[in-house]
């Protein structure tokens, strides 16, 4: 039995919309991959014999692409298998049926209870600069940057690097370049 990635319900193999909260199966995105930029897929099938690379290949450089970035938590100060993958422009909260999905859901995690609905925001500039913000949440963003020893609460459009810890709520992550 499958999982639906935007409120975690079981949903049988043919649903095509979950019947919990109503999201389409079929369009959902898989939180584990990366999404390939419309500007990396060739736009006409090439020939058996062409010189051009395969579009897997094309698909397994996607990681490289700018402004790419995840998030991995962090528990009892050890990184955790779980990461997610952000696009250009995320908001990051819970599931909620009155406010809809997020980007980056972080209900299912048992840290879920902490965060608001839209908690937060992750985007990156035109130089690759990578920022996050609070949209007002009951339990604050906080940040440690890779070379200071305490978290500090976000209060304003905050850059960040790779290597610093951030905090939403008490789910502790720490934020990666692609």
């Amino acid at each position: 039995m499958a999982q639906c990635s935007t409120c975690g319900s079981n949903v049988s193999d043919q649903d095509q919309v979950c019947p919990d909260c109503g999201m389409e199966l079929a369009t959902v995105p898989q939180p584990e991959a990366s999404p390939v930029p419309a500007s990396v897929l060739p736009t006409s099938p090439k020939p058996a014999d062409s010189p051009h690379e395969p579009v897997s290949a094309l698909k397994s450089s996607a990681p490289e692409v700018a402004g790419l970035a995840k998030l991995t938590l962090r528990r009892a100060g050890s990184l955790t298998a779980e990461a997610f993958t952000l696009g250009e422009h995320v908001t990051i909260g819970r599931f909620d049926a009155d406010t809809g999905p997020v980007d980056v859901d972080l209900g299912p995690l048992p840290e879920g209870a902490y965060l608001s609905r839209h908690h937060a925001e992750m985007w990156h500039d035109g130089s690759g600069q990578w920022f996050v913000r609070d949209l007002g949440s009951q339990n604050g963003t906080f940040v440690r940057l890779a070379d200071s020893a305490g978290f500090q609460r976000v209060t304003q459009d905050q850059p960040i690097s790779d290597g610093d810890e951030i905090a939403f709520g008490n789910a502790r992550f720490e934020f990666r370049r692609a």
